[in-house]
């Protein structure tokens, strides 16, 4: 017993660097299983044991990634920050499934508010111009204005 706990210690020694990254996956996974399943009960649609084991197998599987991208920064290829670029995409993942889940229980796309609260303020003026080069050509029945 005195071994195992010595082994829990220096696991957790080691991957100290990794933990704020661990917890905010497991929050994000568990923040994704709570609006799904309010999702599914909105609709009505039974929760199954197979989508709870997705999210367990999720859990398991982000969790190592994370691990591995952290092992190869650490000890093979410190010049590329993986463990950031891969936390970043799991987390948008993440974040996507939650936002879908908040459109499924509120039937408000958080997308187009975030989009309509940009407008208000001074980014209105960037955005105008990255929609101006459609513009021209729906008001003018798809034709270009190429000489």
């Amino acid at each position: 017993m005195e071994k195992a706990i010595k082994f829990v210690f220096w696991l957790l020694a080691l991957l100290s660097p990794v933990n704020a990254v661990i917890v905010t996956m497991i929050f994000l996974i568990i923040v994704d299983f709570i609006t799904g399943a309010y999702a599914s009960f909105k609709n009505h649609v039974t929760i199954r044991s197979s989508r709870i084991g997705h999210t367990i197998s999720k859990f398991f599987i982000y969790n190592l990634v994370i691990l591995a991208a952290f092992f190869l920064e650490e000890h093979i290829v410190n010049e590329v920050p993986f463990l950031k670029i891969i936390a970043g995409f799991i987390a948008i993942t993440e974040i996507k499934s939650i936002l879908e889940n908040y459109n499924v229980i509120y039937g408000k796309n958080p997308f187009k508010a975030l989009v309509n609260l940009i407008k208000l303020t001074p980014l209105k003026e960037t955005i105008e111009t990255l929609t101006e080069d459609d513009a021209p050509k729906e008001q003018k029945g798809g034709k270009s204005n190429s000489k």
